[in-house]
């Protein structure tokens, strides 16, 4: 069937049938008598539920069906918060949960994650007999059919569970001109938990009130006790920007690190994985399950004889066409980077104040965004081979995503958002390949060998730290490097959003972002769970189902 046959009424059927929150919660409603009341999701971390499962005070079924009742309150419900697409079926949940219990009970544990639920965001295939359709927040795949990322097998065969697809903002932000982060057509808008008033009629792209980049349902979802942990993809910020909306501590790694086969696409040069949590421990056990590393002996907990470069927080802010600048926000961030450092610093780190590293605006190609320059060109390619792994499906190249939204506007292009820009830029390439190679060269050259590398040789430092409010994970995308961010504070006189710090190494160096993440979590103030949940009459505490 051609995809401008689809019957608008059979996409929405789909949809309906795939999101399964309705079933979830009659289903766990029989099983509430036996759920621990004194796991409270916004605040426990993957470390502390593994104790529990060791000491058998708490199983995975039991936790499958703690965290699927806060989607229940808050996804759709509650505070509307949008961050899940779908649900697996609640029996295939429960088979994979009294399987991995088994396991434990016979003695087998496969890693520290064991047991443990995820939630994947939903431009990362999962196959389809875990019930879920992979839809990159657009009703052009509802119902396509695919097999498991790599990097999905990978989770699994790690022994955890993953309990559904989080929303996204559609084609993880690779669409058009004017969307807001966090909306796809078919999940919605997903909403901050920490911002009071949710999303501002006509914001910005990455404006205060938004949850900030692609993978915003991800990280909405473990902030809001979803999911302790999250996988997620990012290609300039789709992972750092959102974490540190929601208060937690995420992760870019290296490009090129792990295969992203079977995850919608934007450049090999930029395109890489990540994953999200509420303490560096966490973030260190899935990272290290993606990367198959041990990076738990980087937990040192101390910041002695670390060495890090900090850019001059005043001089890197969003730009205003994406975000409109706060002066009192900006000098509230100066002022607890400033105590940071200090901390840092009586606590035996090295710290270079006012390091220089290229902006944004040094990525220019013969007058043109370089970056935007390249992700033009490679864009339809990468698109093409990505719908190439999908299977009953017509929807096979860029062209067809093209056609299928205009064929479905009221669905695909509603009034706010009715552009595609950037699907169609892409078909609009004109550059050569000896062009395209000299592109790749001069990023690299201007944001790798004369920016990071640069910068720690000449400074004779490991790391580079700033603000997240800016676009240092942009240089550090086009220099490929991995990039974290950890909590820094909230706008409570704002709106109550959530900020971050960004920590940048070399390419290989995830070991020591997290010595550094280890660090900030042990000497810097505590993380807040979102206060309009801990507030809840009805909080992820289940005493009163």
């Amino acid at each position: 069937m051609a995809a401008a046959a689809v019957p608008i009424q059979h996409i929405f059927a789909q949809v309906n049938e795939s999101s399964l929150f309705g079933n979830s919660a009659a289903i766990l409603g029989d099983l509430k008598s036996s759920q621990n009341n004194s796991i409270d999701v916004l605040t426990m971390t993957a470390t502390e539920l593994q104790e529990r499962l060791t000491a058998g005070t708490t199983s995975t079924l039991e936790l499958v069906n703690i965290y699927l009742n806060q989607i229940d309150r808050h996804n759709h419900d509650g505070l509307k918060l949008n961050a899940m697409i779908s649900l697996a079926p609640v029996d295939l949940l429960t088979e994979r949960a009294k399987e991995l219990d088994a396991e434990r009970a016979n003695g087998t544990v496969k890693g520290p994650l064991h047991g443990i639920p995820i939630i994947i965001k939903d431009n990362i295939m999962t196959d389809s007999a875990l019930g879920m359709d992979t839809t990159c927040g657009s009703f052009a795949l509802v119902g396509a059919k695919a097999k498991n990322a790599p990097i999905v097998d990978r989770v699994l065969k790690a022994g955890m569970i993953i309990l559904g697809k989080a929303n996204l903002s559609e084609w993880a932000g690779a669409k058009g001109f004017g969307l807001t982060t966090g909306w796809s057509p078919v999940g919605g808008q997903t909403q901050s938990p920490y911002v009071r008033g949710g999303v501002a009629d006509g914001e910005k792209l990455l404006g205060h009130s938004t949850p900030a980049g692609s993978s915003s349902g991800s990280c909405v979802a473990v902030a809001a006790g979803f999911s302790p942990l999250s996988l997620t993809t990012e290609t300039d910020g789709s992972t750092t920007q959102p974490a540190g909306r929601a208060s937690l501590y995420g992760m870019k790694v290296t490009v090129g690190a792990l295969s992203t086969q079977g995850t919608s696409p934007l450049s090999p040069l930029t395109d890489s994985l990540g994953s999200v949590a509420k303490s560096s421990r966490d973030l260190a056990s899935l990272i290290g399950v993606m990367m198959d590393e041990d990076y738990t002996h980087f937990l040192t907990e101390s910041w002695q004889g670390q060495r890090i470069g900090f850019v001059d927080p005043l001089a890197w802010e969003l730009h205003p066409a994406v975000c409109i600048r706060n002066e009192a926000l900006q000098q509230k961030q100066k002022r607890e980077i400033d105590e940071r450092i200090s901390i840092m610093e009586t606590a035996g780190a090295r710290v270079v104040d006012d390091v220089v590293l290229p902006q944004c605006s040094n990525l220019t190609w013969k007058g043109e965004d370089a970056l935007e320059t390249l992700w033009n060109h490679d864009y339809k390619k990468a698109m093409d081979t990505f719908l190439s792994f999908y299977h009953e499906t017509s929807i096979r190249t860029m062209e067809d995503v093209i056609q299928f939204n205009l064929e479905h506007a009221e669905l695909e292009l509603p009034p706010a958002y009715p552009g595609q820009q950037l699907l169609e830029m892409s078909l609009k390439s004109t550059i050569s390949n000896e062009e395209y190679l000299e592109i790749v060269d001069f990023i690299r050259l201007t944001a790798k060998t004369n920016g990071f590398d640069r910068v720690f040789t000449e400074n004779n430092v490991d790391l580079l730290m700033g603000p997240l409010d800016g676009r240092i994970v942009t240089i550090a995308a086009a220099a490929g490097y991995p990039a974290a961010v950890v909590p820094l504070g909230y706008a409570e006189e704002l709106n109550g959003r959530a900020y971050g710090v960004t920590i940048v190494a070399a390419a290989g160096q995830e070991g020591r972002l997290f010595q550094a993440m280890s660090a900030w979590e042990n000497s810097m103030p505590e993380r807040k769970p979102p206060p309009q949940l801990a507030n809840w009459a009805v909080t992820g505490m289940i005493s009163n189902l």
